[in-house]
């Protein structure tokens, strides 16, 4: 069972038998040994605690990964625009055929003029697929700006989420060392009341001695 402040606090050693000074060494040393591995314990923590810290934090092994939802939306937007880039190329290429039509009816007429029906025809054709490409392209910019947008929200708030969890091991870690400084100030302390008493003791007997010697003595006198 962890030794914890309160038990170094309340903790009272028996008093040795009749003519030896102190405490019972046995108690004492026992304690001290409990004291000695609930440091080392403490000390370890923050080893290991300093060293994740070091390594980027639990951050490293506890980052969330991007949110689900986040995710749906961006394979949704690549895949709406794979479809655009589909659409834009069809596009271009009936755009492109059309072109061709025209040019070769106005070779195979040479100087004839050509027939005013087709003639419109053809030119309507070329700015329909002219307006389909101008149209897929806004569409394509559009989605490719949204994904762009979408992808830098989800890196704010997974850089976000990254320095939380490096503030909470900062702070465990503070908390650490705040846990160490406690015990080794109650450490100290009792140490210090433990110093005091024995003084106290040994004036005490002292004195005792002393008195016991001097009634002697005038016992002897009698």
């Amino acid at each position: 069972m962890p030794l914890t402040p309160a038990d170094v606090h309340n903790m009272a050693f028996k008093k040795t038998s009749i003519g030896k000074r102190g405490y019972d060494e046995e108690e004492v040393d026992a304690f001290l040994d409990d004291l000695e591995q609930a440091l080392v314990g403490l000390i370890e923590e923050n080893h290991q605690l300093r060293g994740r810290v070091a390594r980027g934090g639990p951050a490293a092994d506890q980052r969330p990964s991007a949110d689900p939802r986040m995710s749906a939306e961006l394979d949704m937007l690549s895949a709406q625009l794979d479809r655009v880039r589909h659409d834009k190329a069809m596009a271009e290429q009936a755009a492109h055929e059309m072109r061709g039509q025209l040019e070769q009816s106005r070779t195979r007429n040479g100087a004839m003029a050509a027939d005013d029906q087709v003639s419109r025809v053809l030119t309507m054709a070329e700015r329909t697929a002219d307006q389909h490409l101008g149209d897929a392209r806004r569409e394509a910019n559009a989605l490719l700006a949204d994904a762009r947008s979408t992808a830098q929200r989800i890196t704010e708030e997974a850089l976000a989420s990254s320095e939380a969890l490096e503030r909470d091991a900062r702070k465990r870690h503070q908390e650490a060392i705040a846990d160490i400084a406690a015990s080794r100030d109650a450490l100290l302390q009792e140490i210090s009341d433990l110093d005091s008493l024995e003084r106290q003791y040994r004036a005490a007997l002292g004195t005792h001695v002393v008195s016991q010697l001097q009634q002697l003595e005038g016992r002897a006198k009698d």
